[in-house]
């Protein structure tokens, strides 16, 4: 005869497997909390005067300002060495410099010329609805306000919606997908980043690639379609020609100096700044010190980076799986200026013992993406 397995016996082994499962999610969950983490990442900031990074560290409840090189100061020594960053500290002592580098520095341009960009895979890698909101970026207005329709991609154009009535507005569709096809654009879209809030001082509108992997520009100028084309892959003859074959991430930026429209990153995990006047340059190229370890790359499904901009130069920051990365380069020519590369230090004991009497641990949440999704040992 036979054997068949008994419903009870069946059970059993379901039940096992389910408590397995469990005791890898809550037994890690539970660890956490009798052992939190203390790792803190210390703020990193290139000093001009003194040429390294200078960060800011808490131990023992204070904050440490010592450079790279491992001198340490005070936060008044600290902050003579980033004037720039700590300017409005200078302008309450009367300690700002009357100018720096031929430059004379006022309160008002240190502002202008400073900004701050950041994002990680977490943030990249989000639910998205698929509607994208136009800004007028020449409204004559200075507080930028929502407007009453939206627009969604599709695989041979774009079709702005009314939000009240749900329906789509042909006369202004046709006109964006002319304006876009009289500069070349072919459809579908690849890649689609903007800023749609209104909390900026004003708006860039939307980078974007065609199915040929060419970079474009798209806002709207007094509610009119306004269309730039910034790079061409397949455009050899160009002297703009920086050998990309295609872009992997796009970001649109609106700093105070309007001197920037973006950030992009190529499939090489290059990343490139998209100036005001539409032209493109590579960040942390061209330099004399530039070499093998230190030639930056960054890759947005794997990193976290962190840009602190001024007048001189911007600080960039990306976090790895093994290391922490600090570039500085020019503000105005994109060249390297500085680098270096640290180790992330060694586990502390409990996380060691974690991974040691937890070789399996399961979590629904992750670093990499915002989705609730099953994953095994992603710390």
């Amino acid at each position: 005869m036979r054997n068949i397995k008994s419903p009870i016996s069946n059970l059993k082994y379901i039940i096992i497997l389910l408590g397995l499962i469990m005791s890898a999610w809550l037994l890690p969950a539970l660890y956490e909390l009798v052992s939190p983490r203390t790792d803190k990442t210390p703020f990193v900031v290139y000093s001009c005067l003194d040429s390294t990074f200078i960060k800011m560290e808490v131990q023992d409840k204070q904050v440490h300002y010592i450079d790279f090189r491992g001198q340490e100061f005070t936060k008044s020594e600290a902050d003579s060495l980033l004037p720039l960053f700590a300017f409005r500290q200078l302008v309450a002592e009367g300690r700002l410099p009357d100018s720096l580098y031929g430059v004379a520095l006022t309160p008002k341009l240190i502002q202008q010329n400073s900004f701050h960009f950041k994002t990680s895979p977490k943030q990249l890698n989000k639910p998205a609805v698929g509607l994208y909101t136009m800004l007028e970026s020449a409204s004559g207005r200075v507080d930028l306000t929502l407007p009453s329709d939206v627009f969604r991609l599709t695989d041979d154009g774009l079709e702005f919606i009314d939000c009240e009535t749900n329906t789509i507005n042909k006369a202004k569709s046709l006109s964006f997908l002319r304006e876009l096809t009289k500069h070349g654009f072919t459809f579908p879209v690849q890649l689609i980043w903007g800023n749609g809030t209104t909390r900026k001082d004003y708006d860039n509108g939307f980078l974007l690639t065609d199915s040929q992997n060419r970079l474009f520009q798209l806002k709207m100028v007094k509610g009119t379609p306004f269309v730039r084309k910034i790079y061409d892959p397949l455009d050899m003859s160009s002297s703009r020609h920086l050998d990309i074959s295609s872009f992997i991430q796009l970001f649109t930026l609106e700093p105070a100096n309007r001197q920037l429209i973006g950030l992009v990153v190529s499939d090489d995990y290059r990343l490139f700044a998209v100036r005001s006047d539409g032209t493109i340059t590579q960040i942390g190229a061209n330099s004399q010190q530039l070499t093998a370890n230190c030639q930056l790359i960054y890759d947005p499904q794997s990193m976290q980076i962190t840009i602190t901009g001024d007048l001189f130069h911007w600080t960039i920051t990306e976090y790895t799986a093994t290391d922490s990365r600090y570039y500085a380069v020019d503000a105005k020519t994109f060249e390297q200026v500085a680098c270096a590369i640290i180790p992330d230090p060694e586990r502390p004991l409990s996380q060691r013992i974690e991974r040691i009497i937890l070789p399996i641990r399961l979590r629904f949440t992750s670093w990499r993406t915002q989705l609730i999704a099953p994953n095994i040992n992603d710390d």
